[in-house]
């Protein structure tokens, strides 16, 4: 018997084959993003700094490391 069963192994194959499919529609809609806030008459930096900073935002939890045994916040995510 596998440890995984069809309809898990069928998810995690979903999420491997449409993962460039949704990374393409991401950078689309940052260039609308960078696109509109251009017509708009922000200047064009500025515009690039916003999107750095949203897509900081949505990728920054794909970042984080786990904290250390010996943080103040491993106390706090403890789950016993």
């Amino acid at each position: 018997m596998s440890s995984l069963s069809t309809w898990q192994f069928s998810i995690i194959a979903a999420v491997v084959l449409l993962s460039p499919v949704f990374a393409f529609l991401m950078a689309i809609a940052i260039e609308i993003l960078i696109g509109s806030l251009i017509e708009a008459g922000v200047p064009a930096l500025l515009a690039v700094v916003v999107a750095g900073a949203i897509g900081w935002l949505l990728f920054h939890k794909l970042w984080v490391r786990p904290s250390p045994d010996g943080s103040p916040m491993s106390a706090l995510s403890d789950p016993r």
